[in-house]
């Protein structure tokens, strides 16, 4: 029997719906259903139906419309649902942002409610960041912007990752037909970079490398690269063109929206990274976990936070923005299968222990002890004094 009848936590994020494609809300949903003695209740758009058991779903952010939801209505609909849902605890997914620190914090405060505030992207400033976090404690999602928070004199901190459903890896028996329906050869290895054509040039890295490492291996390029505006389609169409002019466009596929990335990081053989910022984007990227998860052998820039896999031994790391370096693990892995094997491995083991959803959700619902804990002894104490 579930034990989902505890304590309701309001989730205060983006719309929580598919697809799903933005590792925000897929860090929301994934806590949210996997909590065991908390209720989480996420927003939505009206008309989405959620089949997550035992998960809430508020429609908050009203008809779906193209473009950006203006930001008075985003601090309109908070401050509504703080101070009209029946709620024991607010928890916030959101970025550093003044505005809605202030509105989400005087919300809370009026009803006495505590508030969690989970980064889900790094700080673009540190410019009064105190101002712009909204909860107490404020959990960070890697160790670097954990280190920042706390060097601006911010201590109620608490670092907890991104997480994803680990799972079992696809079977080998179904990687022939997720070649054929995504029309990659049968029979070379696949090199994959699966990201954002904005991510600081990454994918013209990918492309760099190409003919460094085909000098060496006869093997197939995967682009697995979302595009969101016109300049991404700008940026794929010039990398495309200079994949011909080298003579090499029978050595690549170009995949933009990907409804299963799992299934497509299953069949390659090495997966890469090649960028050095994450471009308003979660710091750890999700594709990456997912594709250690399917014991893909990973090779990312080594900076921080990435450098957090390279001190597990589960990647192997590269200068950014250097075609040759990153032509050289690429080869050794597509050279030697004991070796790939081991890596991959490795970034199975670490996804399990430390970026398993399940895990993480516990973490959340301890830190969800401590602070309802802490909020009614604040409470007893008041009234022990009137």
């Amino acid at each position: 029997m579930s034990e989902r009848y505890g304590y309701r936590v309001l989730y205060l994020s983006g719309p929580v719906e598919p697809p799903w494609t933005r590792a925000d809300k897929n860090l929301v949903r994934g806590v949210a259903a996997n909590l065991k003695r908390y209720r989480a209740c996420v927003l939505t758009h009206e008309g989405v139906v959620l089949n997550d058991p035992g998960v809430e779903s508020e429609p908050a952010w009203g008809p779906r419309v193209g473009g950006h939801t203006p930001l008075g209505r985003r601090l309109g609909l908070f401050t509504r649902l703080i101070e009209t849902s029946g709620t024991e605890l607010v928890h916030l997914f959101w970025p550093a942002d003044h505005l809605v620190a202030r509105v989400v914090k005087a919300a809370c405060k009026i009803r006495g409610l505590p508030v969690i505030h989970t980064l889900v992207r790094p700080p673009r400033s540190t410019l009064g960041l105190s101002g712009a976090l909204a909860g107490s404690p404020v959990v960070c999602l890697t160790e670097q912007t954990e280190e920042r928070l706390r060097h601006e004199g911010i201590r109620h901190t608490l670092r907890i990752p991104t997480g994803i459903e680990v799972g079992t890896c696809v079977p080998e028996g179904n990687k022939s037909a997720i070649r054929r329906r995504y029309r990659i050869p049968l029979d070379r290895p696949v090199v994959i970079y699966a990201g954002d054509y904005a991510h600081s040039k990454a994918a013209r890295t990918f492309a760099a490398t190409m003919p460094r490492v085909l000098r060496s291996v006869d093997c197939h390029f995967v682009f697995a690269c979302r595009i969101r505006n016109p300049e991404d389609t700008e940026e794929e169409a010039r990398i495309q063109e200079a994949v011909t002019a080298d003579g090499l466009a029978a050595h690549a596929t170009f995949l933009n929206e990907v409804s299963n990335l799992r299934e497509l990081l299953s069949i390659a053989t090495v997966q890469v990274f090649p960028a050095d910022r994450p471009f308003e984007q979660m710091e750890m990227p999700m594709v990456l976990l997912e594709g250690m998860a399917e014991r893909l052998p990973t090779v990312v820039v080594s900076k921080p936070p990435l450098t957090e896999l390279l001190m597990a031994g589960a990647a192997y790391g590269v200068p950014p923005s250097d075609p040759v370096s990153l032509a050289v693990p690429v080869v050794s892995l597509l050279r030697n299968p004991d070796q790939a094997r081991e890596l991959g491995l490795a970034g199975r083991k670490l996804v399990e222990t430390r970026y398993n959803i399940q895990k993480v959700a516990e973490r959340y619902e301890e830190l969800y002890d401590e602070v309802l804990t802490r909020q009614r002894s604040r409470s007893t104490g008041w009234f022990a004094r009137i």
